[in-house]
């Protein structure tokens, strides 16, 4: 059957299936995902070359960060909901008293992607009120985009790392809807905070660690206290703290 034809066939087959109230269903069962597959699955692909772009140092990790959210830009957020089943994830997550759940992701079925991917990827589940809690990185970097749900999320820029704290300013303080994304690098917006404000909140999160070869540091997350006090040149002095003292503040 030629593409063309093949297409207006699928038209008039969903038109009618609407007709009849049986998309959502099919949509459900994953009957109607061949024709998505394709897609998601280049989509992965591409997100997975970014990664080891990065980590062979081809490309700088603030491009990376610029070309992993135009490439969240371009997803089908529906395909990719289905691809993470968002939906078997609701029924089973089990929310902590604080802060998020974190969930692995298998992309083993995935076509075209290889056996050892070049970033990792977990979905952040929070109940209403509950924070994926303010934190920075060392050599890693890292990008979120919403599944569901809504969030505050606030960046800040890393300006000088010192034993006790860093220094920051802040960069990005909005809310986060369904299928918008934020970045993190050594060099960009490297403190990040997300807080649910909807009754269940996810976001698909990825990262690649120990890329920066002038960060000797580990790759690891780096607690700080965004809200402490302010420098003459409006700077924050954010006390580096434990995770434990974290979630108990903002969790």
């Amino acid at each position: 059957m030629a593409e063309s034809t093949r297409r207006s066939f699928n038209s008039r087959m969903l038109a009618s299936l609407m007709t009849y109230g049986l998309v959502e269903t099919l949509l459900a069962r994953g009957l109607l995902a061949d024709d998505v597959k394709p897609i998601i699955h280049k989509w992965m692909v591409d997100l997975n070359q970014l990664g080891q772009d990065v980590r062979d140092r081809k490309i700088k990790d603030v491009e990376w960060q610029a070309k992993v959210e135009e490439l969240y830009k371009q997803v089908d957020l529906a395909a990719l909901v289905r691809l993470v089943n968002l939906e078997r994830v609701e029924q089973t997550v089990r929310y902590p008293d604080k802060g998020a759940a974190n969930l692995g992701i298998d992309l083993t079925k995935v076509e075209g992607l290889p056996s050892r991917l070049a970033f990792g990827r977990q979905i952040f589940a929070c109940a209403k009120g509950r924070s994926i809690v303010p934190h920075g990185h060392d050599n890693m970097c890292t990008g979120f985009i919403v599944l569901k749900g809504t969030w505050v999320g606030k960046h800040y820029d890393r300006v000088q790392d010192n034993a006790d704290h860093y220094l920051i300013r802040p960069t990005i303080d909005r809310t986060f809807k369904p299928g918008e994304c934020s970045t993190i690098s050594d060099h960009k917006d490297n403190v990040h905070w997300f807080k649910a404000e909807s009754d269940a909140a996810f976001v698909f999160n990825i990262h690649v660690m120990g890329y920066n070869l002038e960060n000797k540091k580990s790759a690891s997350r780096v607690y700080v206290d965004p809200e402490g006090e302010k420098t003459a040149d409006g700077l924050i002095v954010a006390k580096k703290i434990t995770s434990a003292e974290c979630h108990r503040k903002y969790g």
